[in-house]
C-alpha cells in the first residue's frame, strides 16, 4: 500500500504520538508499504527529509505552536493547498491522520474535498479526546472515516460517548521496538553526585496535567524519609504547545521547587533519544502520576521495558497497562501523599522494586511490542481499502 500520514509533528519536536509515529512508518515500511508524512514546520527545519525510510514533508501551516483557530480560518487556502499538493504526489491507497478529530476542521476538511475525486479509504488514528465545543463539532464529521484506531480502550469508549461508531473502531495499543527490551544496563546519569543516589524519574514535560506539580509535593515527603532521594524532571524540549501555557506552568513548578528548598535534589533538562532508555536505567522507579485522563502513556511502556518499577494514577487508559502490585503500582490521581507513600516503599524495599519491575518488563514482552502495534495498524488499514473498495463498485445491472 502507498499510506499517507498526517500529523501536526514529528521529532525533533518530542511527544507520544510523535514517538508513535516514529515507530509506526519504518515498522510499515519494513512490512513492504510506501510511507510519507506530512507534518508540521517549526521553524529551521527542511521543507523535506527522510527519516528510515519515510519520506517527510513539512509545511509551516500544519504547526500547531503557530497556528490557532484563527489562523487556520485565515490561511485556509495554503492550508488547503498544501494537502492537496502532498496528496496528489503521495497518491496514496489509504490516508493516515492523528488526531485530526481536534484543533480545526479546515485541514480535515480539505482532505474530505481531495476524496471526492480520489476515493481512497481515510483512518483516524485517536490518540487523545477533549471534552468541549470543538471535540463535539468535529465529532459530526465521524462518518467520513472508513475506521477509526484508538490508542486504549478508555479511549475508544470516550469517542463512542460523543457520538463516533463504535463499529467503526478498534484499540491497538501502542508498543516498543525490540531495542527498548535489550537488557544490556547503560545508565546515564546527568550529574556526577548523583550516582548511587535514589533516583525519582519523571518522564514528561513538564505540565501541571502530566502530574509534575503533584510528583513535586510527593518527592518533598519522599526526601523526609529518605533524604539522599534524587529527583529527575524530563524537562522541556520543542513540543506542541497548543494555547501556549507551558511557561506559564513550568515557571510554577519551580517556583514550588524553590519554596520547598529542593532545588539541589532536584535536575530539571529535556534528554533527548539516544539517552532517554539510559536514564530509564540509572532510575530507582519511573512515575508518571498525570492527573488528566491520560490516554495511554508510551513513556509508561519505555520503563516497564527496561524493567523499571513505574507508579502511575489510576486514569484514562493508563490501568490498561499496569496491574496493581503485579506489575506497577497504581495511586489515585492528584493525592500527594499517597504518591509519596508508594515512592517511599519502593524506594525502601529494593529487592522488590526489582522484582515489580522485572515482571512489568515481561509484560511488555507479551502485550505492548511494536510489531504488534504495526502488525494491527496494517490490518487496520488494510480492512479500511477493502471496505472503500467495495462501496466504490457500481452495481451490477
Amino acid at each position: 500500500m502507498r499510506i499517507a500520514e498526517l500529523h501536526w509533528a514529528f521529532p525533533p519536536t518530542i511527544g507520544g504520538v510523535e514517538t508513535h509515529l516514529a515507530t509506526l512508518g519504518p515498522g510499515l515500511i519494513r512490512r513492504g508499504h510506501e510511507v510519507s508524512l506530512l507534518t508540521g514546520q517549526p521553524g529551521g527545519l527542511p521543507a523535506h527529509d527522510v527519516f528510515e525510510g519515510m519520506s517527510i514533508e513539512r509545511c509551516p501551516y500544519l504547526d500547531l505552536n503557530r497556528m490557532t483557530p484563527e489562523a487556520f480560518v485565515r490561511e485556509k487556502s495554503r492550508v488547503e493547498d498544501a494537502i492537496h499538493q502532498f496528496l496528489s504526489d503521495v497518491n496514496p491507497d489509504v490516508i493516515h491522520v492523528h488526531n485530526w478529530h481536534y484543533f480545526s476542521e479546515i485541514p480535515l476538511e480539505a482532505v474530505l474535498r481531495w476524496r471526492e475525486d480520489h476515493p481512497v479509504a481515510l483512518v483516524l488514528t485517536a490518540h487523545n479526546t477533549w471534552h468541549d465545543d470543538l471535540f463535539q463539532k468535529l465529532a459530526e464529521y465521524g462518518d467520513q472515516y472508513d475506521r477509526i484506531i484508538a490508542v486504549s480502550q478508555y479511549t475508544l469508549d470516550d469517542m463512542a460517548e460523543w457520538g463516533y461508531r463504535a463499529e467503526k473502531m478498534r484499540v491497538v495499543h501502542h508498543g516498543v521496538t525490540a531495542e527498548w527490551l535489550n537488557p544490556a544496563v547503560r545508565p546515564q546519569h546527568p550529574r556526577p553526585d548523583v550516582q548511587g543516589r535514589p533516583i525519582i524519574f519523571h518522564p514528561a514535560r513538564l505540565s501541571l496535567a502530566k502530574g509534575s506539580l503533584v510528583v513535586v509535593e510527593a518527592f518533598r515527603r519522599v526526601r523526609e524519609v529518605i533524604p539522599d532521594a534524587m529527583l529527575l524532571l524530563a524537562g522541556t524540549g520543542p513540543i506542541v504547545d497548543w494555547g501556549s501555557v507551558q511557561h506559564r506552568e513550568i515557571e510554577m513548578i519551580n517556583d514550588r521547587i524553590r519554596h520547598y528548598g529542593l532545588t539541589e535534589a532536584v535536575d530539571i533538562r529535556p534528554y533527548s533519544w539516544p539517552e532517554i532508555a539510559g536514564v530509564y536505567d540509572a532510575a530507582s522507579v519511573v512515575v508518571y502520576p498525570s492527573i488528566f485522563a491520560e490516554p495511554f502513556g508510551i513513556v509508561v511502556i519505555e520503563a516497564m521495558a527496561r524493567g523499571r518499577p513505574v507508579v502511575i494514577t489510576r486514569t484514562g487508559g493508563m490501568p490498561e497497562i499496569i496491574t496493581h502490585e503485579q506489575d506497577g503500582w497504581i495511586v489515585d490521581p492528584n493525592d500527594a501523599d499517597q504518591l509519596a507513600d508508594a515512592l517511599i516503599q519502593l524506594l525502601r524495599h529494593r529487592d522488590w522494586a526489582e522484582a515489580l519491575g522485572q515482571r512489568a518488563r515481561e509484560r511488555v514482552k507479551t502485550s505492548f511490542t511494536a510489531e504488534q502495534m504495526v502488525e494491527r495498524t496494517e490490518d487496520v488499514l488494510n480492512q479500511a481499502r477493502e471496505v472503500k473498495v467495495s462501496h466504490d463498485q457500481p452495481v451490477a445491472s
